[in-house]
């Protein structure tokens, strides 16, 4: 069979778009797309931030349709907290509402695996009581050492994230090596209720870190939820 001639097209290829990001005091740029969502998503660029692709002009960040279907995630997540919260008087075990806190938490943070540590009644243990995501959950309802390195920097009130990796991003990281995508970033968040440690709330994906924003979100609705199952 000939081989075909060198096919070319008559439409030259838009330039790619570039964007002025202002908080309100300085503006920076021009930056491509990439790089700006990049700097959204690693929490260097906040979301009160507005852009303009001429600085005359200046919208949300949602405007950017990259960013918007970035998004979607968090905003599914706030209509499915309102459906736990509806159903909150009608969840009477334990483990289906802790199953649904971790479950939005992955949700907002788009992450892949998660677990949730709970302490006990008699506030002397964390006991591990939700495993989700593409992993073993052999570790279900054990408890976690004192000398557990994640389970001190929650004690401390420390959240715990990595890239980049210390001890204690190790051995959190190494909770979840088993999961299926591997460990690209991880997050460990100390869930206080009424100033005192109830959860650990703990998260991983593949590819890259947690943006602090989501991360933000993910610890409020384990704080509401934990909250008013206590109250």
């Amino acid at each position: 069979m000939p081989a075909h001639p060198p096919f070319f097209s008559v439409l030259k290829p838009n330039p790619p778009p570039v964007w002025y990001v202002t908080n309100g005091e300085l503006t920076v740029g021009p930056v491509f797309t990439g790089l700006l969502m990049r700097g959204v998503e690693q929490g260097r660029v906040p979301e009160y931030c507005r852009v303009s692709a001429d600085q005359a002009r200046w919208r949300t960040l949602d405007s950017v349709r990259e960013i918007a279907a970035r998004k979607r995630p968090a905003v599914e997540a706030a209509e499915a907290l309102k459906e736990v919260e509806r159903r909150e008087e009608r969840i009477r075990d334990e483990d289906e509402l802790l199953h649904h806190v971790t479950r939005l938490a992955m949700l907002v943070t788009r992450a892949e695996s998660g677990m949730l540590h709970l302490r006990n009644r008699a506030g002397r243990c964390f006991a591990t009581r939700a495993v989700l995501g593409p992993m073993p959950a052999g570790s279900l309802n054990e408890r976690l050492p004192e000398e557990d390195l994640v389970l001190r920097s929650a004690l401390l009130g420390r959240p715990v994230m990595g890239p980049p990796y210390g001890p204690a991003e190790d051995a959190l990281a190494l909770r979840f090596a088993a999961s299926a995508g591997g460990v690209g970033g991880a997050a460990m968040l100390p869930i206080f209720v009424d100033d005192s440690l109830q959860a650990m709330l703990e998260l991983s994906r593949p590819g890259h870190g947690f943006r602090r924003d989501d991360l933000q979100r993910a610890e409020r609705i384990a704080q509401r939820t934990l909250y008013q199952h206590a109250n």
